[in-house]
């Protein structure tokens, strides 16, 4: 981020960046992300073309979509019916987080000028708190960490480039969001300032807002503004 901010941009698009120890990494809202590869996934994608300014973000929906796919290629067997994304950036494995995307972005006046895409999975190491889970469970142990860990590599890449290019059609973009998003028509729980919200969540519009539908009222909330509590019970 700070070379972003003194360097030219132009050199930086799809430059990809992995770390065999992450000690200070951190999520939304400054949370932290500690992981210990090649039991976890590290891995920082740079972007300087192609981002669709009138939309920033529908970038965040291709990565999420490039993510799960990923997941889906490289893991023999899996039943993807369980790997979902929860709103913003959560990666998900049978309700149970499995790893996290954060989108940082550099704007130069009124031009976006690079975005820095964070995307950190558990893939064998111990969940670090009991609402997370491991992506090797997924497949029962049939696929080494090391192995996952290269297959993922190559293909959240290559996804994300496919994904970009169907940028210039947000709505549908936007459709195939919501067939993977956790929770999609159903009642669910958020915190907003101290205060409960409860209602169906109703979709995830284009400015990447959260709209639900509570007591026959429909209200947005924008990424950061509620945290999410869980599903209602049945």
């Amino acid at each position: 981020m700070q070379a972003l901010k003194a360097l030219p941009t132009a050199g930086w698009d799809h430059i990809g960046l992995t770390a065999a120890e992450q000690t200070e990494g951190r999520g939304q809202q400054q949370r932290s992300w500690s992981q210990n590869t090649p039991e976890d996934l590290v891995l920082t994608l740079v972007l300087s073309k192609g981002l669709p300014a009138p939309h920033p973000f529908t970038l965040n929906l291709a990565v999420s979509l490039a993510v799960l796919e990923a997941i889906e290629a490289s893991i023999p067997n899996l039943r993807s019916d369980g790997l979902k994304v929860k709103w913003p950036n959560d990666i998900m494995w049978k309700g149970k987080k499995a790893g996290g995307i954060l989108i940082e972005n550099n704007w130069r006046g009124n031009k976006w000028s690079s975005a820095v895409i964070g995307i950190g999975l558990n893939l064998s190491g111990a969940p670090s708190y009991p609402s997370a889970t491991q992506l090797i469970s997924a497949d029962h142990g049939l696929i080494g960490a090391s192995e996952l860990r290269a297959a993922l590599l190559k293909a959240i890449p290559l996804n994300l480039d496919a994904r970009m290019a169907e940028l210039a059609h947000p709505e549908a973009l936007l459709q195939k969001y919501h067939q993977r998003l956790l929770g999609w028509g159903m009642a669910q729980r958020w915190q907003l300032d101290g205060t409960e919200v409860r209602g169906v969540l109703e979709s995830i519009d284009l400015d990447g807002r959260l709209c639900v539908l509570e007591n026959g009222v429909g209200r947005c909330f924008s990424p950061g503004e509620v945290g999410w509590l869980g599903m209602e019970p049945h």
